[in-house]
């Protein structure tokens, strides 16, 4: 916890990943994001974690990464990972988390930063880094991922991690989606408070649609503890003369209340501005001053902890029990000299909120037939709205379909605009399935053929492999298959492709994610070798039912030496498929013969 040991969130995670090397998963939640900063992040632990032993080299495009985010706060992504929005759209999404699952274990990080450079970077945050040694998370935890769209990154972590024992914690974590933070934080808290210190963050606005701190929840604390004495640590804004982020009202209402005046910290905008968001209760057991602690993503205002989970913000904290010596270190690192109110200047913040056009619930691109689907909140809507995509119009003859379609530059999201509206553009993330993600790769708007079959991988003569394990959608082929190119040469890159794709489909070891996309592939390929297409060329109508022969001929092996007895069955239905539509009735008549002959063979193979 930064709390006790100051530090850089990132150059710890660095540590983490040089140690556990490539992950399976990642997910992270934040409020506000910056899609070029998380790019740049994931780079630089992919390269430390290439570095480690246990790597196969593979970058992170290739693993499930997803974030989500606060709708209001979206501005647009690349291709390389998913974004997506909590379902709720009523409910402000303010968690801030960071989970990383590894071969053995899961690794994750929660507390105040937002996932943007300011947040990571520049920031003083509150930090929490749990590394429990195996693959459990908080109970809480997992149900707030559970209620996160359901997508690649998300689902590999349920499905992989178990419960955290609630002893094996370092406190009790929590989460605003049955009850309100901060209730939960007052249910147990000590009858009996010495001091009460409040840390209300740096305010920017465009950072939130709420104040740092309200006097609802002010009012709550002053009237359970009267006779405590209040702190409150506000963001300094001038030195000469002394002015702080709040409003003097709101102090002064609640100073009426107190047996002793409010103590006001200033807290200096160097090194950073403080963004951690804290309460401290003091209190007395058995003659050792401890300190009951609230932390985490909440500020210190009645959306964050006292509205209803069905108004209330998504929020994520911590309680735990400190001694207060080493709280009030930490305390006193943060704050100068304590004034009245009446020493100070107050400047309440401006609040800027976003009132965006979101219409779409989710948009999802399939690179490989080049379809984009929509799903709208309320049908309705999609007369109401004009989609745009790089800067152009999307033209709807289908309110769920667009077709085709094809990512420009790698940008993965939609802009929505409300026919004849004033309000603020919204934004939608495109979701590309992981598995997917190479085929956005060098983006044609067409791939013919030989496109597909050059995306295949290959096995020299000596067994070796032309493209890396763990790798499948890159082994493109340099040759192409243009004026010219040998039939010997074209026929033995087939075979060697053949051969790849049995050895490795399998392979045992192969990860679920290049298993799916060689499977896609495979029927991409199939299916863009259709000799009836071309009627007017008998050479490429040959090859191409020639290609289909081979890839039924390889499931036709499959179907008995695949590793796994689900698997020998998929790929004898798919053999019968395959066989079924090799349609050689438009070949030239010398060849169809033989062809026949070979077909009917393949079919008695056993």
């Amino acid at each position: 916890m930064h709390l006790e040991s100051p530090g850089s969130l990132e150059d710890r995670w660095i540590t983490i990943f040089q140690e556990l090397g490539e992950p399976d998963a990642i997910l992270a939640c934040t409020y506000t994001f910056n899609s070029e900063f998380f790019a740049e992040l994931l780079r630089r632990f992919a390269e430390v974690a290439c570095e480690g032993e246990t790597s196969e080299g593979r970058p992170f495009s290739r693993l499930p990464v997803d974030v989500v985010c606060d709708r209001t706060r979206y501005s647009g992504h690349k291709i390389g990972f998913n974004v997506s929005f909590w379902p709720n759209f009523r409910r402000l999404f303010h968690p801030k988390l960071f989970i990383v699952l590894f071969k053995n274990e899961v690794v994750w990080s929660d507390g105040s930063m937002n996932l943007t450079s300011a947040g990571w970077q520049c920031n003083r945050e509150i930090a929490m880094l749990h590394r429990p040694g195996r693959r459990a998370i908080p109970r809480q935890l997992r149900a707030l991922l559970e209620g996160t769209p359901r997508i690649d990154a998300t689902d590999r972590i349920l499905e992989r991690t178990i419960n955290e024992r609630n002893d094996r914690l370092p406190g009790q974590f929590l989460t605003s989606l049955q009850r309100p933070i901060g209730t939960q934080f007052l249910t147990d808290t000590p009858k009996h408070v010495d001091e009460v210190h409040l840390v209300a963050p740096f305010f920017e606005k465009d950072e939130s649609n709420d104040v740092p701190l309200d006097d609802r929840w002010l009012r709550e604390i002053v009237a359970r503890f009267n006779r405590a004495k209040l702190h409150v640590y506000l963001p300094q804004l001038e030195a000469e003369p002394l002015r702080v982020q709040g409003c003097r009202e709101m102090f002064a209402a609640a100073e009426k209340q107190l047996t002793h005046r409010i103590v006001i910290h200033p807290v200096e905008p160097e090194p950073g501005p403080l963004h951690g968001k804290f309460a401290c209760f003091v209190h007395t057991p058995k003659r050792i001053e401890r300190a009951y602690i609230l932390v985490g993503s909440p500020n210190m205002t009645y959306a964050a902890l006292l509205a209803p989970p069905i108004r209330g913000n998504i929020e994520t904290a911590w309680i735990l029990d400190e001694r207060w010596q080493k709280v009030r270190r930490f305390l006193q690192s943060i704050g100068s000299k304590g004034r009245s109110i009446d020493d100070i200047d107050f400047v309440e913040p401006l609040i800027t909120k976003v009132h965006a056009w979101m219409p779409l619930h989710r948009a999802a691109f399939d690179p490989l037939h080049h379809i984009l689907k929509l799903e709208w909140k309320n049908p309705a809507d999609a007369l109401l709205t004009v989609l745009r995509y790089a800067g152009r119009p999307i033209l709807l003859d289908d309110e769920t379909v667009v077709q085709p379609f094809q990512l420009v530059d790698g940008i993965s999201w939609l802009v929505t605009h409300k026919r004849g509206g004033d309000g603020v553009d919204g934004c939608c993330p495109i979701d590309v399935p992981v598995e997917l993600l190479p085929a956005c790769n060098d983006v044609v708007t067409e791939r013919s053929p030989e496109d597909w079959l050059s995306m295949l991988g290959a096995v020299s003569s000596e067994g070796n492999y032309d493209v890396p394990r763990g790798d499948v959608s890159k082994g493109k082929n340099e040759h192409g298959f243009g004026t010219g190119f040998k039939w010997s040469e074209r026929v033995r890159d087939l075979a060697a492709k053949m051969r790849y794709v049995e050895e490795t489909l399998c392979d045992e070891n192969l990860n679920s994610i290049d298993k799916r996309w060689l499977l896609k592939l495979f029927e991409q390929i199939y299916h863009s070798h259709d000799a009836s297409a071309i009627a007017d060329n008998d050479h490429e109508q040959v090859w191409r039912a020639w290609v289909r022969l081979e890839l039924g001929h390889v499931a036709k092996k499959l179907s008995n030496i695949a590793p796994s007895r689900s698997d020998r069955a998929g790929w004898r239905a798919q053999s019968k498929r395959l066989r079924r539509g090799l349609r050689i009735a438009t070949l030239p008549s010398e060849i169809r013969s033989q062809l026949r002959v070979t077909i009917e063979a393949l079919g008695e193979m056993t």
